[in-house]
This record gives structure tokens, sequence and C-alpha cells, in this order.
């Protein structure tokens, strides 16, 4: 069966419509869609605390992908440096693949983000190379 232009765009923005016939009035409702990978990928964004550094990063929704930059250290020079970029949400795996700046080594580096129920687990690097880091919410 056809599906008609009307239910393919309601149905590509999330809108589940039902409309009541002749018997019980002319009636239309709208009801939001379940949440789609985008809101999915929300349960990253706020301000998180890596276990092993004394900063605060903040993680923010930005064109479709995810950044997230320094809001409290201990060196002021860090406040508002970019930490986090790229972060893109893969609902099939259940999590983010981005990039992180490593400080101490002054680059870039590639990064996987899986959320936990103490917070979310960060593996930078690749390989032998990885290092992985709890983070939680910060208060």
């Amino acid at each position: 069966m056809k599906r008609s232009r009307f239910v393919r765009i309601v149905a590509s923005i999330g809108i589940a419509v039902t409309i009541s016939g002749p018997g019980d009035g002319f009636a239309i409702r709208a009801v939001a869609a379940p949440p789609t990978a985008q809101v999915a990928g929300d349960a990253v964004v706020g301000d998180w605390r890596p276990h092993d550094q004394d900063l605060t990063v903040r993680i923010f929704a930005n064109n479709g992908q995810y950044l997230g930059a320094i809001v409290k250290a201990p060196d002021p020079q860090l406040i508002n440096r970019e930490l986090i970029r790229g972060l893109v949400y893969d609902p099939t795996m259940g999590v983010w693949h981005g990039e992180i700046f490593a400080i101490k080594q002054g680059k870039f580096m590639p990064m996987t983000v899986r959320m936990t129920p103490a917070g979310l687990d960060m593996v930078a690097g690749a390989g032998v190379f990885s290092k992985t880091i709890n983070w939680v919410r910060a208060p």
C-alpha cells in the first residue's frame, strides 16, 4: 500500500497524527514521536569532570555534532579552550566518536565515548596507545 505524501512528510518530521472522521466530528491530534538519534545523543550534553584532572568541561550540541570547552580549571589560560570536537553519536553502537585535545601532547586525538551508570567512559587514542578516562557530571 502506497503512503500518501502527507503521511511521508509527517513521518519525516517525527509527528504521529490521528484524524477522526465525521462520526466524532473532525479533529486532528498530533503526538511527538519517540526520541531520535540526535535526542539520544544529547545524553552527553552538560558539565563533566574527568576523574584524573581538576577541570570542568561543558559539552554542547552544535550543528549536528557535539563540542566541549573547558569552563573551570586551575590554570586560567585553559578556560574556554576547545577540548572536544566533532563528537557524533552512533545510534547503532550507542557511542559517540570524535576528537579530544591531549593537553600534554598539544594535539587532537581520536576518542570514543560510552555512557555508564556512573557517568561516561572516554577512550582516547588508539590501540596500545589508548587511555580510558572516567568522567562524572560536575556539580
